[in-house]
């Protein structure tokens, strides 16, 4: 048959495209007939106003506290009672609740994308291009930021590069993590849970007075979870011998407020957790695998089964303390934000993941961070809001003493042993200033300029102590301003449209890793973004309705390349070096929104959506893994991947969620179900099959396939509010779906997301 070819993916994605712009349409005329927009005479806004938070929803994208509709940028905010109803646990679910939010693992590490924007590079001491804040506070490792948290008062998703505010590494946006605050009156809740997979849940949170003037918090969470992968049998085919990935976590995070006087106030406190997490730390081939790795019972062959010899371990061990202090004056106010942390990370992996001693991974890292943060936000002038700020961070991450990266080969004898040092010492300043030009019109403009400094020092030997890698020390500055621009234009009260220009840079990075030699040992350039946005937003009785759409020029993107170990000892099997580099070009557009309906009281309806046009635009020379059709094994080579899909961007997602409340018992039940539909994305490698894989050579190799997930809540509250029950389920449908995804020399391997969950909690709180 001739004729057109039609790519039905396209079209259906475009179809998808415009009736989410005409819903927003819809919506937005239902709003204005509504809410009188043709009418001639309208109550004023007062912008300076400060929000209710007991009505509205309150968010501080902007470093002050504002009306969700009245920030000129896309932001999802989830309380924690949408966090609760919806089973999210940790940010590697906000996926689930936020639209265009992708949470993915890289092995150990955890890696968000915002709009397609995510990070091809990980490793100990590389800092993602979404920044997590937690109370202000910046956390850079990617291994820390997967831990529970007790006393969650609420999630802040920004959207686009965040080049001012919010300014270190956030190309991709920022996601700001809220914990409750010490309270003035006394205050409590305890929850403990117990689910499939002998999965045990507890955490509590008290909080009160000690005096007038002090008032404390303590909160405290624990989770002890078998693995849901099959271990497999190492003498009986199809048989199993127990599981692995378990989780083991406990946390304790405390706050001390003082009134030092009456404009005066300083928050102390102290943070402890502890996270073994191995759930995408598992390394068994699949297939693609070499004939000199055993084959089955020795080793898994399907999704969901695995086989080691080494239990995997991911450990991190934190400990912070954080001084905020926050002056009330007459012009406005002053905040500080100091905080240090110490943080360990042990890592084993069984690199082979085989039930033979053939290659396996050990690594120690500690890493200690300084970081200082001062905001002016003067709002004494008549019609502006002025923020001016300063940012002062020092962090080093290097091999301990007594240890570093040990290579295990046949029969676990050492045969190499790296040690690395990296530090960043960086500073920042920023202004930001909005500006009522009329009771309807303000203008946004704001930049920063960011200064980072980064050193790293390696050196590696063989295990009987030959030198293979001198002593190293590189350096390199990077330095950037990154403006700001928006307009809005209030249509209606708690109605506005708006239009954005903003910049993102992502410093360069040196790779802790190592590499092939001294003189490949060098740092990547800086990545930055340009975006572009039109948004509109409005908050009515009865229904909330944001949508946006974006277009990103992206350049430079930080991406990790694989490289032979020109260093392996001659009767070894050594790891491929990861390889920092960048590409060139890629082009990002599409639209994202959200409508929340809420016809009573009792119900509650949402719906998010985004389409995502995500491709590399000029990627000739990308170093990637491709099949050998010939031999059946992966192969390192150069591809061109100029136009293919980049990771963790799905052209279409969906997240459906609604609750629903009824009195029984004396008491209310409060029902509901969540939905989270993802389109087929590539997950953290976009390698082609290559020009060797014949009919596959331009396929992406290491997709995810579309699926949905779907889950749900019954909760049993009594007259008093102080009591409850419940039970809950995740992924309802057993579900299989892949959480990392990838290839090495050993072969394609893959680590499977949770399967259904079934559960119960009680709680109480007064």
């Amino acid at each position: 048959m001739t004729g057109i070819a039609v790519d039905r993916s396209r079209v259906r994605h475009a179809i998808a495209a415009k009736a989410l712009l005409r819903l927003g349409v819809a919506v937005a005329t239902i709003t204005a007939s509504g809410t009188g927009w043709a009418q001639t005479a309208r109550p004023a806004p007062t912008p300076q106003a400060e929000p209710d938070p007991t009505t509205e929803i309150v968010v501080t994208a902007q470093r002050r506290a504002e009306r969700l509709e009245n920030v000129p940028m896309s932001v999802t905010a989830i309380n924690s009672a949408i966090i609760e109803r919806a089973g999210v646990s940790d940010l590697r679910d906000i996926g689930k609740i936020a639209s265009g939010v992708q949470v993915n693992l890289s092995g150990a590490f955890t890696q968000p994308a915002i709009r397609g924007v995510t990070t091809l590079i990980n490793g100990n001491g590389t800092e993602n291009n979404v920044a997590i804040y937690v109370d202000g506070f910046y956390e850079p490792n990617t291994v820390a930021i997967g831990m529970e948290l007790a006393n969650l008062a609420g999630i802040e998703v920004l959207k686009g590069p965040q080049g001012t505010l919010y300014g270190r590494n956030a190309t991709g946006g920022a996601i700001l993590v809220n914990t409750l605050a010490p309270s003035a009156t006394f205050t409590g809740k305890a929850d403990i849970s117990y689910a499939t997979f002998d999965d045990k849940r507890a955490s509590a949170f008290v909080s009160g007075p000690l005096s007038d003037a002090i008032r404390f918090s303590v909160a405290g969470s624990y989770r002890k979870r078998d693995g849901y992968l099959k271990l497999v049998d190492p003498n009986a085919a199809g048989q199993f011998v127990g599981h692995s990935n378990g989780v083991s976590q406990r946390a304790v995070r405390t706050k001390l407020e003082v009134d030092l006087t009456s404009n005066l106030v300083a928050t102390l406190a102290y943070n402890y957790s502890y996270s073994n997490d191995t759930s995408g730390h598992v390394y068994t081939p699949y297939t693609y695998v070499p004939s000199f790795i055993p084959g089955p019972p020795r080793r898994a062959t399907r999704l969901g089964e695995v086989s080691h010899d080494t239990d995997p371990k991911l450990a991190n061990t934190t400990h912070q303390g954080t001084l905020k202090v926050r002056l009330d004056t007459g012009f406005g106010n002053v905040t500080t934000y100091t905080g240090y942390t110490s943080r360990k990370d042990r890592s084993v992996l069984d690199f082979d993941g085989t039930y033979s001693a053939i290659s396996t991974l050990i690594s120690d890292f500690d890493q200690d961070t300084w970081q200082h943060t001062v905001d002016v936000n003067v709002t004494s002038i008549d019609r502006l809001n002025l923020i001016v700020g300063g940012n002062y961070y020092h962090d080093y991450t290097r091999s301990p003493d007594d240890s570093g990266t040990l290579n295990l080969g046949t029969n676990n004898t050492l045969t190499a042993i790296a040690k690395a040092g990296s530090k960043t010492k960086a500073y920042s300043f920023y202004a930001d200033a909005t500006y009522s030009l009329t009771d309807a019109l303000s203008l946004n403009v704001g930049g920063r300029y960011s200064h980072d400094v980064k050193t790293i020092d390696y050196r590696a030997q063989t295990g009987a102590g030959v030198v293979t890698f001198v002593p190293t020390h590189k350096e390199a500055t990077f330095q950037k301003f990154t403006p700001r621009a928006s307009i809005r234009y209030e249509l209606a009260p708690r109605t506005n449209v708006y239009a954005s220009i903003s910049r993102g840079f992502r410093s360069g990075s040196y790779n802790l890793g190592g590499a092939g030699s001294p003189a490949l040992l060098t740092n990547t350039k800086p990545e930055t973004i340009t975006a572009y946005e039109i948004g509109f937003k409005t908050a009515r009785r009865l229904v909330r309705f944001d949508i946006a759409g974006f277009y990103y020029d992206y350049k430079d993107l930080q991406v990790s390349v694989a490289l032979p170990n020109l260093n392996c000892p001659a009767g070894t099997t050594c790891v491929p070096i990861p390889q920092f580099a960048n590409a060139p070009k890629a082009e990002i557009y599409g639209i994202d929104g959200k409508i929340d309906i809420n016809p009573s009281s009792r119900l509650n309806f949402g719906i998010g959506a985004a389409w995502l046009h995500a491709r590399y635009k000029d990627f000739a020379t990308a170093t990637g893994l491709g099949l050998n059709a010939a031999t059946g094994l992966n192969v390192t080579q150069s591809q061109d991947w100029k136009g293919q899909q980049m990771a963790r961007a799905p052209d279409f997602t969906v997240n459906v969620s609604s609750a629903y409340t009824v009195p029984v018992a004396g008491g209310a039940l409060m029902l509901s179900s969540n939905l989270a539909f993802s389109d087929s994305y590539v997950i953290s490698n976009p390698s082609l099959y290559g020009p060797l894989a014949g009919a596959f050579a331009n396929k992406q190799r290491y997709r995810q396939e579309a699926f949905t997930l779907i889950g749900g809540n019954a909760t049993w509250t009594d007259a008093s509010k102080h009591f409850s029950l419940g039970v809950f389920g995740t992924n309802l449908t057993n579900k299989r779906y892949r959480v990392t995804y990838n290839g090495a020399a050993l072969g394609d391997y893959s680590a499977m997301g949770m399967p259904r969950q079934i559960g119960v909690r009680a709680g109480y709180k007064f």
